[in-house]
């Protein structure tokens, strides 16, 4: 029993400086694992502090994310009223030379407008030399109120006809159709290549003109498209555009307008010109 007892001390003992030292070894581990630790945070906290901005200015990682999100685009919402007017794109198929595509920058239903002389675009694929002749008309007229011809070249792209330029002003409550030809042989206008849309004079609300009253252009398209007013909100993105010509903003907001309505030709050009810039 004597030597159990000695063994068993003995045993207890050495068991006793190897703990310290089991310690002691592990010690350092734990130390890295800490160390670790608060490099983790620190990186974590480096990621959330700030960053040098593409100016050389100070921006937190928040506001990097909100810079690199694009721009909130003008949503058009059509007006619950009418029957879609069935919008005519000009066809260049048969004719078997080198014509652009020709549209009426126009919705599928009846466009709606505020204006009494508003602005109308249309667009071509490419430049052309052909004549180019506008129409338009009052629903159901056996005459059309204008017609005229708008003399080449004509560049690639979005062109305005602006009614002001004809002294002609829209009456309220009526529908108007306005076509625009592209006119290959005037001795045979069979050839035409025919583009139109419908456009009908809504006067606006007073909450629409308290919106207005202190919006520039490009925000006043917003609130038109909101509204459900086509030619307006079109107008006014393409004025702020015609005063900022290279704004890729801008050209991306005129893009998804017309992808909104299936004018994806027009929208894509659009497009294309934005990543240019």
């Amino acid at each position: 029993m004597v030597e159990i007892s000695r063994s068993r001390w003995i045993f207890v003992i050495v068991l006793m400086l190897l703990i310290p030292a089991t310690v002691r070894a592990a010690g350092p581990a734990d130390g890295a694992a800490g160390a670790e630790t608060e490099q983790d945070r620190s990186k974590k906290e480096s990621d959330r502090t700030k960053s040098q901005g593409p100016s050389g200015t100070v921006v937190t990682e928040q506001e990097e994310a909100q810079i690199s999100q694009p721009k909130k685009m003008p949503i058009y919402r059509p007006p619950l009223r009418g029957a879609p007017s069935g919008r005519v794109a000009g066809g260049t198929r048969g004719l078997g030379v080198d014509i652009p595509q020709l549209c009426a920058l126009v919705p599928e239903h009846v466009g709606l407008t505020v204006n009494q002389q508003p602005l109308l675009y249309y667009f071509l694929s490419g430049p052309s030399a052909l004549p180019v002749e506008f129409t338009l008309t009052e629903r159901q007229a056996v005459y059309p109120l204008v017609e005229a011809r708008i003399h080449p070249p004509q560049s690639a792209g979005i062109h305005a006809i602006d009614l002001a330029d004809y002294d002609k002003q829209l009456k309220s409550g009526i529908q108007y159709r306005w076509f625009i030809a592209l006119v290959p042989d005037d001795e045979h206008r069979a050839k035409d290549i025919l583009a139109s849309g419908a456009i009908e004079l809504v006067a606006a609300s007073e909450g629409l003109k308290a919106k207005l009253k202190q919006a520039d252009a490009a925000k006043a398209a917003y609130i038109y498209a909101e509204a459900g007013f086509w030619y307006d909100a079109l107008a006014d993105i393409s004025e702020a555009l015609a005063e900022d010509q290279d704004n890729r903003d801008l050209l991306r907001q005129r893009a998804s307008l017309l992808e909104q309505v299936g004018l994806s030709e027009a929208s894509k050009y659009e497009n294309e010109r934005a990543a240019a810039q």
